[in-house]
């Protein structure tokens, strides 16, 4: 008789990979937002639509999405959309980040809208309303991102593993952008930090990652300076210090060219006050 067989996945490296790939939450919103605006953020977001009952859409330079119930849109960080949203379309928004290694985010390659209509996870949402858990609602809203991340990297053939070679080589670097997150960092500091001259250096990593290295740096550097002015009682003139800007005035202008709205602003719409983040039902 021949014995069973168990595998471990030894091969393919399961168990370290699952303590460096992490699912991390931002915000929530919840409830009505109606009105047309652009927004850029520097976090992903799921955006499911529960109800509507007149016609809504998100869209980017690609493609228009209608935003019927039932669909659920995956926005990359940094991806500019325009919100068409009625005063009857209720939806739940996570923002989120899918982070390896240092705090680099894995969807930052994506420049596009994924979208699918999935009437069954809109009923798990709406059956964790009924009845709010916060055990319930913290497990669903896991079981929701993991499963749109699953559908999206299979759909369009998303192959994150050619990432991780890349990711780990950089690693070095990535750990010292989270340590020395500031506007003074250059690419001369970048290059000795991966012990290669600053020619060399700039070539490599446009060539592994598709960004140029200030640019890579200044998403993150835009992506901690949002997390301060969501989530700190800090001054925008303090927060520009603490990065080390000249001065506010080259923060904001800086804040602006990345996430295309001012720190004020920036704050104003995405201060964790969840009392502000979920209107009354239209009537």
């Amino acid at each position: 008789m021949k014995q069973a067989q168990i595998s471990h996945f030894e091969q393919y490296g399961i168990r370290p990979f699952c303590d460096q790939l992490n699912l991390h939450f931002r915000n929530f919103f919840y409830g009505f937002n109606p009105g047309k605006w652009k927004s850029t953020l520097p976090c992903n977001r799921l955006i499911c639509i529960l109800d509507d009952q007149e016609v809504s859409s998100l869209s980017d330079e690609h493609q228009t999405v209608q935003l019927t119930p039932g669909t659920i849109v995956l926005v990359p960080a940094f991806h500019e959309i325009t919100h068409d949203q009625s005063v009857y379309m209720r939806h739940l928004s996570i923002h989120f980040y899918l982070e390896l290694y240092c705090g680099i985010d894995l969807f930052r390659e994506c420049d596009r809208l994924y979208h699918k209509k999935d009437g069954g996870r809109i009923e798990t949402i709406n059956r964790m309303l009924l009845n709010p858990d916060r055990f319930l609602i913290t497990a669903t809203m896991h079981t929701i991102c993991w499963e749109s991340i699953v559908d999206f990297a299979y759909d369009t053939h998303l192959s994150l593993e050619r990432l991780l070679p890349t990711y780990s080589y950089y690693a070095p670097l990535f750990d010292y952008f989270l340590h020395n997150c500031h506007a003074g960092i250059n690419v001369e500091q970048m290059a000795e930090v991966m012990r290669m001259n600053r020619k060399t250096f700039i070539k490599k990593f446009i060539h592994d990652t598709g960004f140029s290295p200030k640019r890579f740096f200044n998403r993150i550097l835009a992506t901690k300076a949002a997390e301060y002015l969501s989530s700190s009682d800090m001054t925008i003139r303090e927060i520009a210090d603490h990065f080390q800007f000249c001065n506010e005035f080259y923060f904001s202008r800086f804040f602006k060219q990345h996430l295309a709205i001012s720190p004020r602003e920036y704050r104003k719409r995405n201060r964790f006050l969840p009392e502000k983040n979920i209107a009354a039902t239209p009537k």
